[in-house]
C-alpha cells in the first residue's frame, strides 16, 4: 500500500502550482490517512513541492513510525500542533500556504496566522478532497470487503425483524455482527425506522416496537480499514398493502433507472434528474427531498454528490450510492439504496442484498 501512498503524494505535490500555493497544510484526518497511511486520530501534514512532513504528538509517535513509511515524508513530534506547523513554515521559503477550509476551526486559523511571518494563508475548498474522488484498485477491494461485512449485518437484521421486536435491539444485533466480522465500527448510527417513523430519512433506531403490517427502513454501513459501505433496504412485516407495494415499486423503478444511467461521461445531475423524474411523474415528487446519492470512501458522505446541483462528470473508479426514497409524514416511507463503482463501459453494483419486495 505504501507505493499507492507515494503516488498519491506525488499527485498532490503536482497540484500545488495549479492551486496557486507553494505549500499545503493537511489537517483532515481522512486526507491524512489517504496520503500517509496513518490511522490515528490526531495529526497534520505540511507538503511542499520538494518535501513533506508528518506531525503528531507523543501518543502516536510509535504508531506513526510503524504506519507512515512513505518515501518523501519526514516524521516530527509536537507538543502543540499549531506551534510546530508555524515553526516548519517559518523555516521554509514558502509564501503561499494552502489549507483545507473545512479542516480547521476559525480559532486554529487565527492562531496560526498570528504565528506566521511573511506567509499568506490560502483557503482551499474541495480541491484536496477531489483527489480522492476516483478510487484505485486497492481502495475498491477494501470497499468490497466492507460491503461483504455489511451484507452479513443485513442477514442478521432479517432474522431479527418480527412483530414485537424493538428497533434498537435490531441495531445492536447488527453492530455486534459487524464488529465480530472485523469492522472497525459502524459507518454511522444505524437507521431502523418502522411504521410512521419510516418517513424520517435519518430515523435512528428507537425504543419503538415493530408491528405487523409495518414497513421497516434499515440503513446501515460498515467501516473497514478506514473505508465505508452504505446500503438501505425497506422490509415489510407480515404482509404488504397495495399502497405500500405501489410506493415501493415506484422507488425501485427510480433506483433501477438511475443505475442504468451510470457510465463515464454522464453528469451526476442527470442521474438525479432521472430518478427524481420517475418519482415526480408518479405524483410523489414533494416527498423526495434529498439527493439521489453521494460518494463513499474514507468518508461515508464525500464527492461526488448525485444531486440536481452537482454537475460532476462521471469517470471510471468513482464510487457512490443510488438511494431514492419517498417519505410521507404520518404514513411511512421507502428507501432503496445500493453502492456502485463506475466501470469503463457502465457500472458495477457493489452491494447485493436483494432489493425485491421482502416480507419478514
Amino acid at each position: 500500500m505504501h507505493r499507492c501512498h507515494e503516488l498519491r503524494l506525488r499527485r498532490l505535490k503536482a497540484c500545488l502550482s495549479d492551486w496557486r500555493v507553494d505549500s499545503l497544510l493537511v489537517t483532515g484526518m481522512e486526507n491524512i490517512r489517504y496520503f500517509t497511511s496513518f490511522t490515528g486520530s490526531s495529526a497534520a501534514a505540511v507538503v511542499t513541492p520538494d518535501s513533506g512532513f508528518f506531525l503528531t504528538d507523543s501518543r502516536y509517535m510509535t504508531q506513526a513510525y510503524n504506519e507512515v513509511c512513505v518515501r518523501g515524508i519526514k516524521i516530527k513530534g509536537y507538543k502543540k500542533q499549531i506551534e510546530q506547523v508555524a515553526c516548519l513554515l517559518n523555516q521554509s521559503k514558502v509564501k503561499r500556504v494552502g489549507f483545507e477550509d473545512k479542516g480547521i476551526t476559525y480559532e486554529y486559523y487565527q492562531k496560526l496566522k498570528s504565528k506566521l511571518t511573511g506567509k499568506r494563508l490560502i483557503p482551499l475548498s474541495d480541491e484536496v478532497n477531489r483527489l480522492r474522488i476516483k478510487k484505485d484498485e486497492a481502495e475498491i477491494e477494501t470497499i468490497r470487503d466492507a460491503v461483504r461485512i455489511g451484507k452479513r449485518c443485513f442477514e442478521t437484521a432479517k432474522r431479527c425483524i418480527r412483530a414485537g421486536v424493538i428497533e434498537n435491539d435490531i441495531a445492536v444485533a447488527m453492530e455486534f455482527e459487524m464488529r465480530k466480522e472485523g469492522a472497525e465500527k459502524a459507518a454511522f448510527d444505524i437507521i431502523v425506522a418502522s411504521g410512521k417513523r419510516a418517513s424520517l430519512p435519518h430515523g435512528k433506531a428507537s425504543l419503538k416496537a415493530i408491528k405487523r403490517g409495518e414497513m421497516v427502513v434499515v440503513d446501515s454501513g460498515v467501516m473497514y480499514k478506514g473505508y465505508n459501505s452504505d446500503e438501505t433496504c425497506t422490509f415489510f412485516v407480515g404482509a404488504v398493502t397495495k399502497k405500500q407495494r405501489d410506493i415501493y415499486n415506484i422507488v425501485k423503478e427510480a433506483h433501477d433507472a438511475a443505475i442504468e444511467c451510470v457510465m463515464p461521461g454522464v453528469k451526476t445531475s442527470d442521474i438525479d434528474k432521472t430518478a427524481r423524474g420517475i418519482i415526480k411523474k408518479a405524483g410523489y415528487g414533494k416527498y423526495f427531498g434529498h439527493g439521489t446519492g453521494h460518494g463513499v470512501g474514507l468518508q461515508v458522505h464525500e464527492m461526488p454528490s448525485i444531486s440536481c446541483t452537482d454537475n460532476t462528470v462521471l469517470e471510471e473508479g468513482m464510487v457512490f450510492t443510488i438511494e431514492p426514497g419517498i417519505y410521507i409524514p404520518g404514513w411511512g416511507g421507502v428507501r432503496v439504496e445500493d453502492m456502485l463503482v463506475v466501470t469503463a463501459d457502465g457500472c458495477e453494483v457493489l452491494t447485493n442484498v436483494s432489493k425485491d419486495i421482502t416480507v419478514l
